[in-house]
């Protein structure tokens, strides 16, 4: 068994059961994560890897166009992004150094605690390409919340922004 440097299992004692109850997605814990990144000043982005949105918009575009889509709608076009890439991608200053965050939809439950849906678990391509950033250096983490990437970088964060904060003073 592989001994991973970043929790990979979900530990539904570490988070909070309204937030459980809030049924967040796995959107909107990126879109959280994303925005926490932003308040330390991280220059982060997310990968749509998979290329799901932009296949659905495209999907819906044609639909509502009135294309016949019958065949084509599963249809693979490949990409140049490698298999299990991350969802949020980053770089922190002052060196640079780089950070991936895999995203995953923590456990659902329901106001009696009951388990509605279990939370997403991280694929063995995800994995692969997350210990093969940290064998290079990097950050890596699989996140059910934002909170996990605050919690987990708190000292690179923090550093991050007095960097930046530094920069600008010059």
């Amino acid at each position: 068994m592989t001994e991973y440097p970043f929790p990979v299992e979900f530990n539904s004692a570490r988070y909070t059961r309204l937030y459980l109850y809030s049924q967040a997605n796995e959107a909107r814990v990126q879109a959280d994560v994303i925005t926490l990144l932003r308040s330390y000043g991280v220059d982060a982005c997310a990968i749509d890897a998979g290329g799901r949105r932009a296949r659905g918009r495209m999907m819906a575009a044609a639909k509502s166009a009135g294309v016949a889509l019958a065949g084509i709608q599963n249809v693979k076009t490949g990409s140049a992004i490698p298999a299990g890439f991350a969802d949020v991608e980053a770089t922190l200053a002052p060196d640079g150094r780089a950070l991936y965050i895999e995203i995953k939809a923590p456990a659902w439950i329901n106001s009696d605690g009951s388990l509605i849906r279990r939370a997403g678990k991280p694929s063995a391509e995800q994995l692969e390409f997350l210990m093969s950033k940290h064998r290079r250096g990097a950050l890596v983490l699989i996140a059910w919340s934002a909170t996990d990437v605050n919690e987990w970088f708190q000292t690179e964060l923090a550093e991050n922004q007095r960097a930046l904060r530094r920069a600008t003073c010059r």
